[in-house]
């Protein structure tokens, strides 16, 4: 359901030839290349492979080529797809200008309501905060999926515009 709604949502804009990037740590969205003509960067399909602390690099390659992008993280560990996630979104956030709407699957794993300590989902978290919070002022959207709402971050979460809630039940 939310995997299947969210793609929907990513294929509507890109009919309008709007630029999509995914953040996929679960490898479901490869398909939408089956449609449109999709970059798929990393995982299993992948067009392009990326690496752990390939992040920035991949930031300014989605930047820089302004095409519809997913990002499959499926194969990275917790750890090094959050220091990728981390890393993408602080040059994502620094220096894109256009408009472009991101989409988060699992978005539990980047912006969680408790974290301990620094190190990697400190750092993920703070880069997703501030796409979330001001990525607007540089023509950023964002699509946060996941299947439990109240782990996502309380201050990524209270700044949702429109919430789409799938058999919630707390």
């Amino acid at each position: 359901g939310k995997t299947y709604t969210g793609n929907v949502i990513a294929e509507e804009m890109l009919e309008a030839d709007q630029q999509i990037v995914v953040l996929d740590p679960i490898g479901a969205w490869w398909g939408l290349r089956s449609k449109y003509p999709v970059a798929i960067l990393g995982g299993e399909h992948a067009d392009i492979p990326i690496q752990d602390g390939g992040g920035s690099a991949v930031a300014d390659f989605v930047i820089r080529e302004t095409l519809p992008v997913v990002i499959d993280l499926s194969e990275f560990g917790e750890n090094a797809m959050r220091r990728f996630v981390a890393d993408f979104g602080a040059t994502f956030y620094r220096k894109n200008r256009e408009p472009v709407h991101l989409f988060v699957e699992e978005a539990d794993e980047f912006v969680p309501q408790k974290t301990t300590g620094g190190g990697p989902l400190a750092k993920c978290l703070g880069a997703m905060q501030r796409i979330v919070r001001r990525g607007r002022q540089r023509g950023i959207g964002c699509t946060l999926i996941t299947q439990r709402s109240a782990v996502i971050n309380k201050d990524v979460l209270t700044q949702t515009e429109c919430l789409i809630a799938m058999q919630t039940t707390a």
